[in-house]
């Protein structure tokens, strides 16, 4: 038991496998670094055209309605609209995607799947939580350090991505 009153109390440590100890759960070994690159490269792919669509709309109905001039306000107005509707996208995608299916685009395209840090389905708070933490500036840099297969994203959340397409022996 954890002096910290922060502390989940269902995920301990221990209960959390890692690299060093296995680098799978219940047999399910962890997404490689290599697959978690693919992911993430096909996901910011997919979330920059869907964003990239929702934004043009915006744009060019907000054009519309100011009579095909635009202001450098006006403009201001777009680039701060850009950020939300970008924001908004990439908590969508993820949030949608991952609590419903369990998967990204990504994550089928490479046979993976995120899971609780226990193996079971990820609920939909852990999908909520793992979703913000990806917000964190440079968090795609924590792979680079410590356990290779697991980020920020991950282990602040309690989940993991396991390879579902590997071999079973």
């Amino acid at each position: 038991m954890s002096d910290n009153p922060y502390a989940s109390p269902v995920a301990t440590p221990a209960a959390i496998p890692t690299v060093d100890d296995g680098a799978s759960i219940d047999g399910v070994p962890f997404a490689s670094q290599n697959r978690r690159l693919v992911n993430f490269l096909v996901d910011n792919v997919m979330v920059q055209i869907v964003a990239g669509g929702v934004a043009g709309v915006i744009g060019e109905a907000f054009v519309e309605t100011s009579g095909g001039q635009i202001t450098q306000d006006e403009v201001a107005t777009l680039q701060l609209m850009g950020m939300v509707v970008g924001l908004g996208v990439v908590v969508f995608y993820f949030v949608l995607l991952e609590a419903t299916l369990g998967v990204t685009i990504g994550k089928m395209l490479t046979g993976t799947r995120v899971v609780d840090a226990g193996g079971g389905k990820a609920s939909f708070g852990k999908i909520v939580g793992r979703t913000f933490a990806r917000l964190i500036p440079f968090e795609p840099l924590s792979f680079l350090f410590g356990d290779k297969t697991t980020g920020w994203h991950d282990s602040l959340s309690g989940t993991r991505v396991v390879h579902t397409r590997a071999v079973r022996r």
